[in-house]
């Protein structure tokens, strides 16, 4: 993914890595070579304009399609990044549904566990709820390439453990953070599970 910086617009416009303009260069190059060839025919031969018809074109006419042009262009890249917008949207609102489903489930298959195991689940609960909330602000923090943090419950009432193991993974070994949480999640579910605290049978 290419990550753009708008700081200076013109730099934005003009930068090498991603631009069109190569691209876009390569499917103007045949137009050019043959406006220049038209231009010059005259040199070669006078009647060239007259037999093709081509000062039969008045202004009007090329400003028309020019405008058509142009403007077919730009509603299609406008319908694009509209398109884009909406799909970016909906793929983030579709992860915040998933991952509430997910951990509201897991809360719910524990309340037949708490009569007995009420310090485990208390645990379990508390520690799924922080893990999701830091990874759902890590990944919203990821999307939109802000330096500034995002407010999460209580990162802080996370043991010691975790959270130097979460450091590590990310600036030492330069784990993905939002992947490292999910592993983490996956794994006190699973060790919820083992130790009796998801009391639910399988679907």
């Amino acid at each position: 993914m290419i990550e753009y910086e708008e700081d200076w617009l013109i730099l934005l416009l003009f930068r090498w890595t991603g631009s069109v303009y190569l691209r876009a260069s390569i499917w103007s190059l045949p137009g050019v070579v043959l406006a220049v060839l038209i231009t010059q025919s005259g040199s070669f031969h006078p009647t060239l304009r007259d037999d093709t018809g081509i000062l039969d074109l008045n202004s009007g006419l090329v400003w028309s399609a020019s405008t058509a042009v142009l403007v077919g262009m730009a509603t299609f890249r406008a319908k694009m990044g509209y398109s884009r917008f909406w799909e970016g949207t909906g793929l983030l609102h579709q992860m915040k549904g998933e991952w509430f489903d997910t951990i509201s489930n897991c809360i719910t298959f524990s309340i037949s566990a708490r009569s007995k195991k009420k310090d485990g689940v208390d645990k379990f609960r508390h520690t799924i709820v922080r893990l999701m909330s830091l990874c759902h602000a890590s990944a919203l923090e990821e999307i939109s390439g802000l330096e500034a943090e995002l407010d999460t419950i209580d990162t802080c009432g996370l043991d010691y453990g975790t959270l130097r193991h979460l450091k590590e993974c990310v600036e030492v070994h330069g784990f993905n953070k939002v992947e490292v949480l999910l592993h983490m999640i996956q794994s006190v579910i699973t060790n919820a599970n083992d130790s009796g605290l998801l009391a639910v049978p399988p679907p």
